[in-house]
């Protein structure tokens, strides 16, 4: 089941909105073949498994399959895994969780033990939710997985002072951070980023991108995104979601519209835009991951709300110093959020001169 867990997370981003799975065919400690869920619409891992298995030219009758998720029963893109593994012989299925999808959700063991196949259930579980934890957040609450991510200095700075440069993170954290946007669906900024700082938020990782591009979204309210901005310049392109209030001043929206942008209206908060209202569309739209990276309002907005799901922090060696507070440079110090929310642990990670925090909220 390790292996098969290894190799399920060889699809993220490939495969959303459907899951990251791993299948094994071993007969006692002797492995007759693998596979995984390698893109959206494509075979499944326990048929890659088992093509894979007759490739080696291997007998697997009687074998057991080792699999991340349970085995779909249903017809959809491709035909059930169940039947392939029933027509293959298959003996017994050890699967690590049930799939929470509504169309299988215990279907396919089912399916599976009336045809006399052994199933167990339950071994590697919790390592099984955590790799799918954006998938089943989605089937369970039609809302995509929220990862607000973003830079600061060692003092808790979004920015560094004027001539000090651009960048708050190290060229390493940068490529970390276009990594993360390949395996998600959309990123988000407030129109105060766009603002300020004119951002291009495109995926440039260099992985393909089968399933479309990444889709940048802003929040809104008055319709203030400069027709001339990098966005709306790229959106014919590369796809751009401007989230306004229902009701807001129009009078920008034709030349938005034209020159491709997306308007959506949504219902007002006190912030603004309401953004459970935004994640609840996304969802209907199948969004699996969502990645907010500003600003400081926004973010805090999601974490206060209690709609982030997880915390990316890039930690940068680098001070603001005593001028920061005085040139009203934008502040989100993860130590103090620390001080005010009760945050789990933190997974630290080393990337390049920063120190990545990872908290699962």
């Amino acid at each position: 089941m390790n292996i098969a867990l290894e190799i399920a997370a060889s699809g993220r981003g490939a495969v959303e909105p459907n899951p990251m799975v791993g299948a094994v065919i071993a007969r006692g400690d002797l492995e007759l073949g693998r596979g995984y869920h390698e893109r959206f619409g494509g075979p499944h891992a326990e048929v890659n498994a088992i093509a894979a298995a007759r490739r080696n030219g291997v007998d697997i009758t009687g074998a057991t399959m080792y699999v991340t998720l349970e085995p779909c029963s249903h017809q959809g893109k491709t035909p059930p895994c169940t039947d392939a593994i029933i027509a293959a012989g298959i003996a017994r299925v050890v699967l690590a969780m049930v799939d929470p999808d509504e169309q299988v959700s215990g279907g396919g063991i089912e399916t599976l033990r009336r045809a006399g196949v052994q199933v167990d259930v339950g071994v590697r579980g919790r390592q099984a939710e955590h790799l799918l934890r954006a998938y089943c957040k989605l089937r369970k609450t039609k809302r995509p997985w929220v990862i607000c991510k973003w830079a600061q200095t060692s003092d808790g700075y979004l920015a560094l002072a004027p001539g000090c440069g651009r960048w708050v993170s190290c060229p390493e954290s940068r490529r970390r951070v276009h990594e993360i946007r390949s395996w998600c669906d959309g990123v988000l900024v407030g129109i105060s980023t766009v603002l300020a700082d004119d951002p291009l938020l495109t995926d440039r990782s260099g992985r393909p991108r089968d399933r479309g591009p990444l889709t940048r979204i802003v929040l809104d309210s008055h319709l203030r995104l400069p027709a001339d901005s990098q966005l709306i310049a790229t959106a014919a392109e590369t796809p751009v979601i401007v989230a306004t209030i229902t009701g807001a001043e129009m009078r920008a929206a034709g030349a938005l519209s034209a020159a491709g942008a997306e308007l959506l209206e949504l219902p007002a908060c006190d912030a603004g835009v309401d953004i459970a209202a935004l994640l609840d569309e996304l969802g209907r739209r199948q969004y699996t991951n969502l990645l907010v990276e500003g600003g400081a309002r926004v973010l805090s907005n999601f974490i206060e709300s209690g709609l982030a799901d997880e915390l990316l922090v890039f930690v940068s060696p680098q001070t603001a110093g005593r001028q920061a507070a005085s040139q009203a440079l934008p502040a989100l110090d993860i130590a103090k959020l620390a001080g005010r929310f009760s945050l789990p642990d933190a997974t630290e990670t080393r990337v390049g001169s920063d120190t990545l925090l990872n908290y699962f909220l």
